[in-house]
């Protein structure tokens, strides 16, 4: 089983987003820094231009910008722009299945689930876009970074 990584790249994204406050940052510049193609960036973009969180321009002097500042925008207004659906998905074999476990299983794990999922958003509503993006400054501060988005990028216009 492979863990989704859309969230984490979705707020990398919006990182370098804030951290180039005066720049265009473009998708490739994103894919470089993320370790992953333009397109899967551009899809990406796509979804947060539709929740209202980026709005990008097309052309030679484009790239994403934040829609608004990054104290506005929690963890949680992130993953729901991701509309993933439900966290985890719980197969459900029904009341007729031969096995006992099998039968009752799926019931008792939603509602575990349920209230863990809840659990998460409440917390992911609690952290916003610059609370993360102050950590990893302090983090980048220690390593001696200077400079908070290291690929190319393009001067608004």
């Amino acid at each position: 089983m492979a863990a989704n990584t859309r969230f984490a790249v979705a707020v990398h994204t919006l990182g370098m987003l804030a951290f180039g406050d005066e720049l265009n940052v473009t998708s490739d510049d994103v894919a470089k820094s993320v370790g992953t193609n333009p397109v899967v960036v551009r899809r990406l973009l796509a979804q947060l231009t539709r929740q209202g969180l980026v709005t990008v321009k097309l052309g030679a002097a484009g790239g994403a910008r934040l829609t608004r500042s990054p104290e506005q925008i929690t963890l949680a207004d992130i993953y729901r722009a991701l509309d993933e659906g439900p966290l985890f998905q719980v197969p459900m074999l029904g009341e007729t299945h031969e096995c006992a476990v099998g039968r009752n299983v799926g019931p008792v794990l939603t509602g575990v689930l349920l209230k863990a999922e809840k659990g998460l958003l409440a917390e992911l509503r609690t952290v916003t876009l610059a609370d993360v993006i102050g950590k990893v400054m302090r983090r980048m501060k220690r390593e001696g970074c200077v400079r908070g988005v290291p690929v190319r990028t393009r001067k608004k216009k």
